[in-house]
């Protein structure tokens, strides 16, 4: 049950292009990181959001995601594909891994939300409200 939300929670962060306006708005993901239920995230709710998918991905509990424990948590080597077969990086796991080195510490994947809520939040106060918040999302 827990996979089955965070592959849903997960396929919420994937860079996705944007088709059309407001549609890219996801109300039920939204809600999922807005703890407070206030219609605003703030800053510390992209970081609360933010470790619990660093939990998930880290799979081993390492304390880093490497890239692997990324594929296998996104599902992104397609069944039919041979074990270990390349896959390419996504531009989600690029941005969070910010000194290139293919492993995502929890620092890394916090300030890649941040980086996220700064680009959303139109009105410059700090936060994301449901007006801003379009896809991938934070």
């Amino acid at each position: 049950m827990f996979r089955a939300t965070f592959s849903v929670v997960i396929c919420v962060t994937a860079i996705v292009g944007l088709s059309g306006n407001a549609s890219a708005y996801e109300e039920s993901r939204f809600l999922g990181i807005d703890r407070n239920a206030d219609n605003m995230i703030s800053p510390d709710e992209v970081d609360a959001y933010r470790a619990r998918l660093f939990d998930i991905y880290d799979m081993n509990g390492d304390g880093r995601i490497a890239y692997e424990e990324y594929v296998e948590a996104e599902s992104l080597r397609p069944v039919t594909a041979p074990a270990n077969s390349e896959v390419p990086v996504p531009g989600e796991y690029r941005e969070m891994d910010s000194n290139g080195d293919t492993m995502v510490t929890l620092e890394e994947a916090k300030a890649a939300g941040q980086m996220r809520l700064k680009a959303l939040d139109k009105d410059g106060d700090g936060m994301v409200s449901k007006d801003e918040f379009v896809s991938p999302g934070l």
